[in-house]
């Protein structure tokens, strides 16, 4: 079984080298590219939303505590309105007992009186059950608005716990390959955190000749070992982007362009890491970017240099984060 894939290999690489590379085979990589930036746009989007999403969270947990304490002073405004009226109905009491106690010459004025305090009286009472209605209404719209701003700041705080989760986990992904990789290290190959993912970028020296596709031993080490880090890391989705110079690839080769070259070097660690690392394909993503995205866009040997490079991203799954901002 080992020996028909070397001989597919064999014949593959021989169908490069003589120029046969398939349109139909260029437009699958420009398809696995095209989904390979959606996914990365979208995981980018879903991280800038999370962020935003916690801003407007606070902002209205904040807004919310402002409106409570207004609610607060108007309930206490309320409840004085409500003593004062009180008091105001007993003095009403006792000026009706006045009027009652005054001589007889008096009863018809007094009975006056006595109907136009009573009604004031009645529009008394009935401002008075207006305003414990108000109040009874305020201290409920206070009980909703507390519940609701209990759960705001739950959100909030479930938000912050999955972000820093996020943020601790590419950490320890990043230092697990470090330790990994470290005696390549010093070979061109460097780690470091980005956006919220690891990149593990390799320069053309440790994997790759002068533009050829085929992986160096020493590379394939480094390769190797990355699988070997990789298997442990089964949540972590693999992106492989080769990036290459300015330089136009030579006339009457079988590889067409910087572009070209770039997938198909993708490609090559690609077939390392799941035939030979034993990482699923599922995980894995070939992808190739040409000159367009340089380190260094100056024109100097040097800045072409660091320029030739593969980078290998590294990205935990967020699914417990999407799911909250779905919800």
């Amino acid at each position: 079984m080992k020996f028909a894939k070397l001989s597919g290999v064999v014949v593959l690489l021989a169908l490069m080298v003589a120029g046969c590379v398939s349109e139909r085979k260029y437009s699958e990589l420009k398809a696995q590219y095209d989904e390979c930036v959606q996914k990365r746009d979208k995981y980018e989007s879903s991280f800038k939303k999370a962020e935003a999403q916690l801003i407007v969270e606070k902002e209205t947990v904040e807004r919310m505590q402002k409106e409570i304490a207004s609610l607060r002073i108007d309930s206490a405004e309320c409840y004085m309105a409500l003593e004062r009226t009180k008091k105001l109905y007993n003095d009403l009491q006792d000026l009706q007992q006045r009027i009652i106690a005054n001589s007889r010459d008096e009863q018809d004025r007094t009975k006056r009186d006595l109907q136009e305090t009573s009604e004031l009286l009645r529009l008394k009472e009935k401002d008075l059950m207006d305003k414990e209605e108000q109040l009874r209404q305020t201290e409920l719209r206070i009980r909703a608005l507390e519940a609701d701003l209990a759960k705001r700041e739950a959100r909030v705080i479930e938000l912050e716990r999955i972000l820093r989760s996020k943020d601790s986990t590419v950490q320890v992904l990043k230092d697990k390959m470090q330790k990994a990789l470290f005696d390549f290290q010093n070979n061109g190959l460097t780690v470091e955190v980005k956006n919220g993912k690891v990149y593990v970028s390799m320069q053309e020296k440790l994997l790759f000749k002068s533009g050829s596709i085929e992986v160096d031993p020493q590379g394939k080490k480094a390769l190797l070992e990355l699988a070997k880090a990789l298997l442990e890391q089964p949540d972590v989705t693999i992106m492989v982007e080769g990036h290459t110079d300015d330089v136009p690839v030579i006339k009457g080769s079988s590889i067409k362009d910087n572009w070209d070259l770039s997938v198909l070097r993708a490609t090559s660690i690609v077939r390392i890491l799941t035939d030979e690392g034993h990482i699923e394909p599922t995980r894995i993503i070939a992808s190739g970017r040409g000159e367009f995205v340089p380190l260094n866009p100056a024109k100097t040997p040097e800045a072409r240099t660091m320029n030739r490079r593969t980078e290998i991203i590294l990205t935990p799954k967020l699914d417990e984060l999407i799911k909250i901002l779905s919800n």
